[in-house]
């Protein structure tokens, strides 16, 4: 049976052949592997391995991680409400057909094509003490004196935030942007037509209409934001831990694999928590609103 299907589907097979290797050797067994490892004892060599919860044990047990699960919360929350929220407005702005907002449309996604570690350093010159955001506030008369936002804390935090939001709110507003251009403009000429208010019509044929690609926006962003790596790493180094340079930090620095391997799968199971719980909110349509 399976020989006559893949007989006569040999070059459909043959395209997705590259994925399945992809996800089956880079993917899945990585991610088994790990879940495997979080759940044994370290033990001497030569011994036999035994399952336990002693990793997850000393992670909760340990301030430094309960601290960076609380970072990695705050951050993914603050991250993703900010990106959605200018990615939707942006997206509602350039879904118009002016030829000038065209031409600047460009230039907000140019953060996309910007590296990370380039970002996290352009970062660190807008946040440091005596950086352009200061100058600014204090040139503005908003602030008197320079605020310190790599001393840790909640400042640290939402630097981070701000920083991943500027990197990634145009990934969230191409997504938008293309719900948005896939609505039938009839409906909001029979709308207007009604008498209805541009507020009214946002409501009850935008929103309902752009909420598929509003939840893909939400879980491709939501699962990055959990997973953020790089910008605190470069912009705070080890004075702000998020699970996922903890986990970092456990295996390079601390030769410790098994709590590496624990706090990663703490993370998945976060993000698995998040998506599930989102989507089971807005409903098996997509639903928020009625």
């Amino acid at each position: 049976m399976i020989h006559k299907v893949i007989k006569k589907y040999y070059f459909e097979v043959l395209c997705l052949l590259p994925l399945v290797i992809f996800l089956l050797f880079l993917t899945l067994i990585p991610i088994i592997n790990v879940v495997c490892l979080s759940f044994q004892a370290p033990v001497p060599l030569g011994q036999k391995v035994s399952f336990s919860f002693i990793n997850y044990q000393e992670l909760f047990s340990q301030k430094a991680f309960r601290e960076a699960l609380l970072n990695t919360l705050i951050i993914a929350g603050v991250s993703l409400i900010l990106e959605v929220g200018l990615g939707l407005v942006l997206a509602l702005i350039f879904s118009r057909t002016s030829g000038v907002l065209r031409i600047f449309r460009p230039v907000f996604i140019l953060p996309l094509a910007i590296p990370t570690t380039v970002v996290g350093v352009t970062m660190g010159y807008l946040f440091s003490h005596s950086g352009w955001l200061n100058r600014i506030l204090t040139d503005t008369g908003l602030i008197r004196s320079p605020v310190f936002w790599m001393s840790g804390g909640l400042k640290s935090l939402m630097m981070v935030s701000l920083a991943d939001t500027w990197k990634v709110t145009p990934l969230v507003m191409l997504i938008l942007l293309a719900g948005l251009q896939s609505i039938d403009r009839s409906l909001y000429k029979a709308a207007r037509i009604d008498g209805a208010t541009t507020l009214y019509i946002f409501r009850r044929i935008t929103l309902p209409l752009l909420m598929p690609s509003l939840t893909a926006a939400v879980i491709i962003r939501g699962i990055d934001a959990f997973r953020i790596f790089a910008l605190p790493l470069i912009l705070m180094g080890q004075n702000l831990k998020v699970i996922g340079t903890y986990a970092y930090l456990e295996y390079v620095e601390f030769n410790n694999p098994y709590t590496s391997a624990a706090s990663s799968v703490i993370l998945l199971g976060m993000i698995l928590a998040a998506v599930l719980i989102y989507i089971r909110a807005i409903g098996k349509k997509g639903m928020l609103v009625t």
